[in-house]
């Protein structure tokens, strides 16, 4: 499935959050941007949990939202930045409860639904754990799960990642990459490793204007003939940090390798990843 939003804006106490935003999101779709570029309020908008002032949404080109108009759809499931709730229930209890409410049709299929969605989220041997006991990881896969109980087809989740160690996250991304397979996933993240990972389109928004959509290639192309590695001595480092636009900094046993972006040749020519495409996009837009 595909979901488009046309001309939104959003306006908060005479602040404009959002800026004429048009997107369309399909396949595993990474939307970046810094903090405070609007991302948690355009995914509360497609999940019709806030209003906006301006625009349309669609999915499939089936019109849904509006200012005035709000078709609810079991399409869309929507997890926030940490999922916790009723922390002294076991996890297969809040599923049950979450199961129930969303109108499940037998007890029978309950326990079968708990058991098959527990699989997906590889949490099959944490259902008689209580919430509380859970990592921070296991209970956005707990968050997951109570939405694959509904079945729907795009899912949204706000910066999945912030706050787990790195092993939580690897295990997150692979997750997310497994359900994008029979899903339509959008990720909103600061965090760029998870969308190089794991997105197959790319939106980048900053201060509630759009300033890129494309694929990984097309974002990295735009470090395509600016992006270097040089390698100094330790010492040398703040200098380096004090007169260049550095995107990576690498220790070695005898010496750092900073990666920089610039319009001026400077040590070893590199090809761009996705940080430093996205580092590049910004900073043309800071120069308008």
């Amino acid at each position: 499935m595909e979901i488009c939003v046309q001309e939104l804006t959003k306006i908060i106490k005479k602040q404009q959050i959002l800026s004429n935003v048009n997107l369309s999101f399909s396949g595993i779709y990474g939307l970046l941007g810094p903090n405070g570029a609007g991302k948690t309020t355009l995914m509360k908008i497609l999940a019709s949990l806030t209003e906006f002032n301006e625009g349309s949404v669609y999915i499939d080109e089936e019109l849904i939202s509006t200012v005035t108009y709000v078709k609810r759809t079991n399409h869309i499931g929507y997890l926030p930045q940490d999922f916790m709730i009723y922390p002294e229930l076991k996890m297969y209890e809040v599923l049950e409860h979450i199961a129930v409410l969303q109108g499940s049709k037998s007890t029978m299929s309950y326990d079968i639904q708990i058991k098959e969605v527990a699989e997906e989220v590889n949490l099959s041997d944490h259902l008689d754990k209580k919430m509380r006991e859970l990592s921070g990881g296991m209970r956005r896969r707990v968050g997951i799960a109570q939405l694959l109980l509904r079945k729907p087809s795009i899912l949204i989740f706000d910066e999945p990642t912030a706050g787990l160690d790195i092993e939580e996250r690897i295990r997150f991304r692979n997750l997310l990459k497994q359900i994008g397979k029979h899903h339509t996933v959008i990720i909103s993240s600061h965090i760029v490793e998870d969308i190089e990972f794991l997105c197959t389109k790319i939106g980048v928004i900053k201060s509630g204007e759009v300033l890129f959509e494309g694929t990984p290639e097309e974002l990295k192309h735009k470090a395509a003939h600016c992006t270097y590695e040089i390698n100094i001595p330790l010492e040398e480092l703040d200098k380096v940090i004090a007169s260049k636009e550095v995107v990576q900094i690498n220790e070695e046993p005898s010496h750092i390798v900073v990666r920089v972006l610039s319009d001026e040749p400077i040590g070893q020519p590199v090809s761009p990843r996705l940080m430093d495409g996205y580092m590049a996009l910004l900073k043309e837009a800071a120069h308008g």
